[in-house]
């Protein structure tokens, strides 16, 4: 393990059926057998970010329950140092159904995980883990406002996936230093990315992107603003390629210590994972495109 990353939200349980075309209404639709993994935005993050760096360090819910066993294998095939903050509790697992059609377009049914009571506290997992750098998803809300302002305080940078707007985000966004949103990230009052850039400068967060699919990534650094080219691939599958960024982004920042060329770095090998299908299927191919474009 390169560098000490740490990964703070949520794990789902992904069922993952492919079809040539999305089906129309009342329709029942024979494919073949799903993809059973584990996601999750603040996990799939971590696992890119674990693939590049020989390991990981994660903080989510898992707990017990049928699919504690499949999480658990996932975890050490996938060189993630794991702490569950349900451990030991029966949990019901955040369950989500993806259908990808033939385009590489998907569409998710999920919910949201329930409330967390957790013993660790934040400066037992820092004193523990020491890490340099955080990315988190913005779930367990009040365990992460927390972990993160016990982070600004270690000056220990912070990395928020800004996926949608979340209630509680004005009291975790004061602690964040880079913020990556999507383009469905409107903050109250905001109407288009130039307001959201400045919503997050007021808060502190002078280094922002906005990753918009397959168009270019918008981004400002200090006062200066630009874009990013998002390369064009034939995709296959675009499920997990935002938090794939994000991971990316985390390692290439420690690596570097430079915004601008994490981000396209990062930009770079989340379009490649979106040439094969599901969230792991890339990483078999991942170190003939590091030898490549390195």
């Amino acid at each position: 393990m390169k560098f000490k990353g740490l990964f703070v939200g949520l794990t789902t349980v992904d069922i993952q059926y492919f079809v040539d075309v999305f089906p129309e209404a009342n329709q029942k639709v024979k494919v073949t057998a799903p993809e059973m993994l584990v996601g999750g935005p603040a996990t799939n993050a971590a696992i890119a970010f674990s693939a590049l760096n020989d390991g990981a360090f994660l903080i989510s819910s898992a707990g017990e329950n049928s699919f504690s066993d499949l999480v658990r294998n996932d975890f050490e095939i996938s060189n993630i140092d794991f702490t569950d903050l349900s451990a030991e509790k029966a949990n019901q697992p955040v369950i989500a159904t993806v259908v990808t059609s033939g385009n590489g377009d998907r569409n998710i049914f999920t919910h949201h995980p329930l409330p967390l009571e957790t013993v660790y506290t934040p400066k037992q997992i820092l004193d523990e883990i020491n890490p340099e750098i955080v990315m988190m998803d913005g779930f367990y809300p009040e365990f992460s406002v927390a972990l993160a302002r016990e982070a600004r305080s270690r000056k220990i940078p912070v990395v928020l996936d800004c996926g949608s707007w979340k209630p509680h985000l004005p009291e975790l966004l004061p602690f964040v230093d880079i913020a990556i949103c999507s383009s469905d990230f409107y903050p109250p009052f905001c109407s288009s990315p130039a307001d959201v850039f400045d919503y997050l400068n007021e808060l502190g967060i002078h280094s922002a992107a906005i990753s918009r699919g397959g168009d270019s990534i918008l981004f400002r650094k200090g006062k200066n603003e630009s874009e990013i080219q998002v390369e064009n691939v034939l995709t296959k599958d675009t499920l997990g390629a935002g938090d794939i960024l994000h991971g990316a982004f985390c390692y290439y920042y420690l690596l570097e210590r430079e915004f601008t060329s994490a981000l396209t770095k990062a930009s770079r090998v989340a379009s490649f994972s979106c040439k094969f299908n599901g969230t792991r299927q890339w990483l078999t191919y991942l170190g003939d495109y590091l030898s490549k474009n390195t």
